[in-house]
């Protein structure tokens, strides 16, 4: 049975996030320059380690990611490293896309900045959620509309009003191994997850 779990910010203590992305490089044994070969393929691994808890608490956390398995259940994860906002408006898709980097984007507050290097986006919900990292900044012209370029690309089509989530973006993630708990003196119990996107 595959489930997905979503675990309260709270819960972290540190993490480590990273974009993976499917190159390859070739060294010459003749001249040392390297030939790099891309496949295209991107997507975001994380290694977590979550707040020690005990009591009700521990047996809670201890559940949530036992239902994990080893990459059977599927974590929502709403990352605490990422900075929520507070738009009031919500923020589409203008032209339809069918992969790339580049997303027309509008809804945004008229000719003020709409993102800024290093902001994150999500699209998509449940278990087509997808997370974005935007790679400059971006002001919205006098309509509200924006250019923004994304990385990892979009993977697959979206249409025209598609709905992009900034204020508390989410990634979807499957852990690579089992979910261990460490228990220490007076109950104490530590958890710690790698995982990668799951697409």
């Amino acid at each position: 049975m595959s489930v997905i779990v979503e675990l309260p910010r709270t819960w972290v203590a540190s993490l480590e996030r990273r974009l993976v992305t499917a190159t390859s490089q070739t060294p010459s044994p003749f001249t040392g320059s390297t030939e790099v070969q891309d496949w295209g393929g991107e997507w975001w691994e994380y290694d977590i380690a979550f707040a020690a808890q005990s009591g009700p608490l521990a047996r809670s956390a201890s559940a949530a990611l036992t239902a994990l398995g080893s990459g059977r259940g599927l974590l929502l994860f709403a990352d605490p490293s990422i900075l929520p906002k507070a738009l009031t408006q919500t923020i589409t898709l203008q032209l339809a896309v069918s992969g790339g980097n580049l997303l027309q984007t509008e809804g945004w507050p008229p000719g003020l900045p709409a993102v800024l290097s290093g902001d994150f986006l999500s699209i998509g919900l449940g278990r087509d959620t997808r997370l974005h990292q935007v790679g400059f900044d971006v002001v919205a012209n006098a309509s509200g509309q924006a250019a923004l370029t994304i990385f990892p690309a979009i993977r697959q089509s979206l249409p025209a009003g598609t709905v992009l989530e900034v204020n508390q973006p989410k990634v979807l993630l499957r852990p690579t191994s089992s979910v261990p708990t460490r228990i220490e003196r007076v109950a104490r119990h530590q958890f710690t997850m790698s995982a990668r996107e799951a697409i």
